[in-house]
């Protein structure tokens, strides 16, 4: 099963940066059209940038949310927690039940930004939250930054998370997840600026022409292999 994830992962890699082209280049066209309009969502980004390169890495707030992403995916999938522990440099959680989402879901998951997310969503059931709206977009900034950043550097570390399904094929799907999520947060909080369908329809043509590209290709060497063989 691994030799045959590995292939998937192979085969799926031409897509996945196809996708990530497609999102970076909406997200750069976002950021130069709309950024004086979002200036509180840069000023988290560049503050969490600032904290982590003058003070340190906040090692123990990453692990509780690794460990919590675990537990809150395994409840999602139907699992019980039987154990959790969070310590200065690494923590544990025991489920009765695992899958690949559940291994990989502190890898893709951004456990602090959907918090704030909800917490936004919740008071605007008993307050006028557009008077926090700055507030909302710094700490959005700030916690997507925190997980992007610290997600990297725990995957240069190893981690026995990636050792079960594969290292290669557990790289491609965190690859793919945080592109999708990240996505639609982006387009959830920016609405004005990110068209989804747009996104949607780019990414369908350019996997499209990518593979097809890439099948004429094999099509038209194949022969010349065999003709060496």
């Amino acid at each position: 099963m691994r030799f045959l994830r590995s292939i998937i992962a192979f085969i799926a890699v031409p897509g996945v940066f196809v996708v990530g082209y497609a999102f970076i280049k909406n997200f750069l066209f976002f950021f130069i059209s709309s950024c004086d309009k979002y200036i509180p969502f840069w000023a988290g980004v560049l503050s969490y940038i600032a904290l982590q390169a003058i003070l340190c890495r906040p090692i123990k707030i990453y692990i509780f949310g690794h460990e919590i992403s675990h537990a809150i995916i395994g409840i999602l999938s139907g699992a019980k927690i039987k154990k959790i522990n969070v310590g200065k440099n690494s923590g544990s959680v025991v489920l009765t039940k695992n899958n690949i989402l559940i291994t990989l879901a502190p890898y893709f998951f951004p456990i602090y930004t959907f918090t704030v997310i909800i917490v936004y969503i919740c008071l605007g059931w008993f307050m006028n939250i557009k008077q926090l709206y700055g507030y909302y977009l710094f700490l959005i900034g700030f916690s997507v930054s925190f997980h992007i950043a610290l997600t990297i550097y725990t995957l240069f570390i190893e981690q026995l998370d990636l050792k079960v399904y594969g290292a290669f094929f557990s790289y491609v799907v965190i690859l793919v997840a945080n592109i999708t999520i990240l996505t639609l947060i982006t387009v959830f909080i920016f609405e004005d600026a990110i068209c989804v369908k747009n996104v949607f329809f780019q990414v369908y043509y350019n996997v499209i022409n990518i593979y097809k590209f890439i099948y004429n290709g094999v099509k038209e060497i194949w022969p010349v292999f065999q003709k060496t063989k």
